[in-house]
C-alpha cells in the first residue's frame, strides 16, 4: 500500500505541477492558454504532461531487465531535483520580500540538495563503472554485442537497453543544467535585489494571520 501510494501521490503531484509549468511557459506566446479556469488549455496541457510520464513509464514496461533498473535512478534525480527547485524559489522569495535573515532557512538546505544531487548526477554520467554510469552500462554492452560475447536472448533485448540507458543518461544531463539555470539565475535576481537594482516583483499573495490563532489567543 505504501509503494501504491508513493507512486500515486508522486504522479499526481507532478501532473499538476507540469501542467501548470507548461500553461505558464506556453502563456507566454499565448495568454490565453495561463487562463485555469477554460477546459481547453488545462486538457492540452494535462494530456502533454501525462504522455511525457507516461512515455518514460511504457520505456520502463517494455524493459528486459524490468522498469525499476531503468526508472528508478532517473525518478530519484527527477525528485530531488524538484526539492532544490523548491527550495530555490523559496530561497529567491524570502531574499526578494526583504528577509534576508530568514534565507538560511531553505538556503541550507538548498545547498546540500543541490551538491548532493548535482554529484549524482555526474557519478551516473560520467562514472566508468558500468554498475552506476549510464554511459558506461551502455558502451560496455554495446562492445559485447559487437564482439558477439552475448548469448542470443541477451542479444535480442540489448538494443532496447543500450537505448534506455542512453535516454536515461541524456535526460539526467538535461536535468541537472534545468536545475543550475535555475539556480544560477536566483542567485542572479537575489544579488541584484540585495544591491537595490529593480527585479521582477514578488507576486505572492500577502499573508494574513489565521482567525484561529487570533481567537486561540483572545480566549
Amino acid at each position: 500500500m505504501f509503494e501504491a501510494l508513493f507512486i500515486l501521490t508522486t504522479i499526481d503531484t507532478g501532473t499538476r505541477v507540469a501542467r501548470f509549468m507548461i500553461q505558464d511557459l506556453v502563456g507566454t506566446f499565448i495568454p490565453a492558454f495561463r487562463d485555469t479556469k477554460s477546459w481547453t488549455p488545462n486538457l492540452i496541457a494535462t494530456a502533454i504532461a501525462v504522455s511525457g510520464w507516461g512515455y518514460f513509464l511504457y520505456q520502463g514496461v517494455i524493459d528486459p531487465l524490468g522498469g525499476i533498473n531503468t526508472l528508478w535512478p532517473l525518478f530519484g534525480i527527477a525528485n530531488q531535483m524538484l526539492a532544490a527547485i523548491a527550495l530555490c524559489v523559496g530561497t529567491g522569495i524570502l531574499i526578494k520580500s526583504g528577509k534576508l535573515k530568514y534565507a538560511w532557512i531553505t538556503g541550507v538546505p538548498l545547498t546540500w540538495l543541490v551538491l548532493v544531487t548535482s554529484a549524482a548526477a555526474w557519478e551516473k554520467i560520467f562514472s566508468e563503472d558500468k554498475r552506476i554510469g549510464f554511459f558506461a552500462a551502455a558502451n560496455d554492452m554495446a562492445a559485447k554485442l559487437a564482439a558477439g560475447a552475448l548469448p542470443p536472448e541477451k542479444a535480442a533485448v540489448a538494443p532496447q537497453l543500450i537505448f534506455n540507458q542512453h535516454l536515461d543518461a541524456w535526460l539526467t544531463v538535461f536535468f541537472v543544467t534545468v536545475l543550475w539555470v535555475i539556480v544560477l539565475d536566483m542567485l542572479r535576481v537575489s544579488a541584484r535585489s540585495l544591491s537595490g537594482r529593480p527585479v521582477p516583483p514578488v507576486s505572492e499573495s500577502p499573508h494574513i494571520p489565521s482567525r484561529l490563532v487570533e481567537d486561540y489567543a483572545r480566549d
